[in-house]
């Protein structure tokens, strides 16, 4: 008998091919290796993936797996070793899947880059030719008669494609869309010219003379590009003369954006422009009912004191009393008055001698001496006497100070860039953080350090080390804005700010190393880059400050002066190969720290260096700051003693006696890293967050003596002479001192 099956043997027709279902196949058929069934594959059928058991065939049945094996073991047993499943699953399905090759298959495609700048410098050429011209547009000037109009020859798909306005005209079924000729009357033909060059160029040139005319053209033809580039043009260039006249022309157009880009910049020179009542170019006085209302009851007015706001009002009322003195009870009501000082008591007495005053809201001025200065501190209501024709009005309880009220200026440390920024006041002790623009860039560990400079409207600039970013600090916003990238990547570079520029130079290449004689102006009204005159010598390790109108580079080897007004750069005195450390601008003269503790003051108006006292020498102290606060000179120490905590200790030179005072030191200001650099700037303490309260050197004197202190406080990072970070997370000497009264915690000095 024999032990297998075969075709010899068994030579069955089963009409056709046919396929077992799956309890039928699956016990006895092929298995996954796709061998002959054997003793075992004869045996009664388990149960099944349902739990019903599998009817038991015989094997000479038509429908028993063996059979079928017969008829599929040469056919299909390739594919039945690819497709099998694993024992009591399902079979998957065969998934067909296109070859490599079948993605490049088919006609290729490519694209001109060159050809939509060259289709439309050729339509363009067209239109300067008058050729293939299918409408004319006449443009007459307002006021103008008619038949005075300028022609413009175009091509109604060129508009059309390019301008929503002759897109609507010319598609819309307008009776314009069927005649040759077009009037406009609501645009002048020099700003539509500029407009028709842009539809075929996509180019257009913006001066303060055409940029007003510009933007309400192309607000009319709705071209949203010029219409929001020539905003973005008004509000680079704000100044005290034009603010007050841009807030206008913003107002009159329902610009969101620009009014408030204009607002933001009265609200910073409120101050300056309170001041200008008298020169010709519009001032506050010239600003109308509402627009005077948004302006004073603005929070962020950097003013000191309130009685600026209370001028102000007082002038614009002045400009026109008999039109403007019905509004006067309204005006003064955005006037804050809880907030004068003592010594404006008298001004406020004065008022009330005021005609204006007197006759329309003296009620008001009364109101608010008594909540001031009398014993009622609490909202009052003052009624209006009979004899009198002011109005009633009440006074806000407590509203909030302006914004300058309680601006300070504070010492900045700028240590690691992606960490945030340290605002210090070396007289009061106070301490807040300023957030880092570059923590939040992908690619920051490409970013090495940082320099920085502030200008006069203390706005700070940081440019990143080597990358090209640049950025500007908006104190009243507390905020970083991107500007446009620099022209150079650099390392060891500086920065400074000067009428309106920004000048970089010196460092060197970071991927070559080759020192770099270029220099770098950004001009901040127009945000862009051009190279000026490069330096004669290479600076590394330099200083770069501003004296007056020039600006100076000075190292251990030399010191240049370059003239902005001539593009030139001269020699200066040098130092004579002193150990060059750091430089600051004070009372016009720079200040140097050479081979420590050597001093020197560079006079730029005579050309000579002259040598004062030495600064406090420490062998411990690895970092020397000077810096210009407050129209004082101070220099700033920091010192890390092995296995105690570092030290930032404050000098104050007195020029009189030609020496330098200890005005404070404060411990665990910063880490144990030495790398940071200080400047000076007038930020709002009010936007920032506020920092750690850390304890002066005489409190830890008389809370516990250095050597008893418990070192388990120290972290592993902290013990690293590497740090990366300047500044301190988290204080980690609450270990050691014991608990001292809610005085000594605020770490004043």
């Amino acid at each position: 008998m024999h032990s297998g099956f075969g075709p010899s043997a068994y030579p069955l027709d089963f009409g056709g091919p046919q396929r077992a279902s799956r309890h039928e196949r699956q016990p006895g058929g092929c298995s996954s290796r796709g061998r002959l069934p054997g003793r075992r594959d004869l045996a009664p059928a388990r149960r099944g993936r349902g739990g019903a058991r599998a009817r038991s065939l015989h094997p000479f049945s038509p429908s028993h797996p063996a059979a079928i094996s017969i008829m599929q073991s040469r056919e299909e047993a390739p594919r039945s070793r690819r497709l099998a499943s694993p024992r009591g699953g399902r079979r998957p399905k065969r998934i067909s899947k296109p070859s490599v090759s079948a993605f490049f298959t088919g006609p290729e495609e490519l694209k001109d880059t060159a050809h939509s700048a060259a289709l439309l410098a050729q339509l363009k050429s067209f239109y300067d030719a008058r050729l293939l011209c299918d409408v004319t547009i006449e443009v007459v000037t307002p006021g103008s008669g008619p038949g005075t109009g300028r022609l413009f020859s175009c091509n109604r798909n060129v508009l059309a494609a390019a301008c929503p306005y002759f897109k609507s005209m010319f598609t819309g079924g307008m009776y314009e869309s069927q005649q040759a000729s077009v009037t406009m009357h609501d645009v002048d033909a020099e700003s539509f010219e500029v407009l028709v060059d842009y539809c075929y160029t996509g180019r257009v040139s913006l001066s303060e003379a055409n940029v007003q005319r510009l933007y309400a053209a192309s607000d009319m033809l709705q071209l949203e590009y010029v219409r929001e580039a020539c905003a973005s043009f008004l509000a680079r260039r704000l100044d005290l003369a034009n603010c007050t006249a841009i807030l206008k022309f913003a107002d009159a157009f329902d610009h969101h954006k620009l009014r408030s880009q204009a607002q933001s910049f009265i609200a910073h020179n409120f101050k300056q422009l309170s001041r200008m009542g008298s020169v010709r170019e519009e001032s506050l006085a010239d600003l109308s009912l509402a627009q005077l209302l948004a302006v004073l009851r603005l929070d962020s007015l950097d003013i000191e004191s309130e009685r600026t706001v209370c001028h102000v009002a007082m002038q614009w009322l002045e400009t026109a009393p008999k039109e403007r003195g019905p509004n006067a009870a309204e005006v003064f009501k955005c006037v804050r008055w809880t907030h004068f000082r003592d010594e404006d008591q008298d001004y406020l007495e004065g008022l009330l001698t005021k005609p204006i005053v007197k006759k329309y809201c003296l009620d008001l001025i009364e109101g608010a001496l008594q909540m001031r200065y009398g014993d009622m501190l609490y909202k009052s209501v003052v009624p209006k006497p009979e004899s009198s024709s002011s109005s009633v009005v009440s006074v806000a309880e407590n509203p909030p100070q302006r914004l300058g009220m309680c601006a300070k200026e504070m010492v900045i440390f700028f240590g690691h860039p992606r960490d945030p920024f340290l605002c210090y006041d070396p007289y009061s002790g106070d301490i807040y953080t300023m957030p880092s623009p570059l923590t939040s860039l992908a690619h920051t560990k490409t970013i090495t350090s940082s320099a920085v400079c502030v200008s006069p409207d203390h706005d700070i600039y940081l440019a990143a080390q080597p990358r090209k970013d640049l950025w500007v600090y908006k104190p009243a916003q507390n905020s970083w804005q991107q500007l446009a990238d620099r022209l150079l990547c650099r390392e060891g570079m500086d920065v400074a700010y000067l009428n309106g520029y920004i000048y970089i130079l010196g460092g060197r290449d970071p991927i070559t190393g080759v020192k770099l004689k270029e220099v770098e102006c950004y001009s901040v009204q127009r945000n862009q880059w051009a190279l000026v005159a490069p330096v004669p010598h290479s600076f590394y390790s330099f200083e770069l400050i501003v004296v007056q109108n020039y600006l100076y580079a000075v190292n251990s080897k030399r010191m240049l002066c370059y003239d902005p007004s001539h593009n030139m750069w001269l020699n200066c005195a040098s130092l004579k190969r002193s150990d060059f450390q750091e430089a600051c601008v004070f009372n016009d003269e720079i200040y140097c720290i050479c081979d420590i503790p050597v001093m020197k003051v560079y006079n730029p108006a005579r050309g000579e260096w002259r040598r004062i006292s030495n600064i406090p020498l420490d062998s411990e102290t690895h970092n020397y700051q000077i810096v210009n606060h407050g129209q004082k000179l101070l220099l700033i120490t920091s010192t890390t003693p092995q296995w105690k905590k570092n030290r930032v200790t404050v000098y104050e030179y007195d020029t009189r006696e030609d020496q330098w005072i200890n005005i404070g030191t404060m411990l665990g200001l910063l880490q144990f890293d030495s790398g940071f650099i200080c400047l000076c700037a007038r930020v709002y303490p009010s936007c920032l967050e506020p920092g750690q309260s850390f304890i002066t050197e005489e409190d830890d004197a008389r809370s516990e003596s250095s050597t008893e202190w418990d070192l388990d406080g120290f972290s592993e990072l902290d013990s690293e002479s590497g740090s990366s970070s300047s500044f301190s997370d988290d204080e980690v000497w609450v270990q050691v001192a014991p608990q001292r009264n809610a005085q000594d915690q605020q770490g004043s000095l």
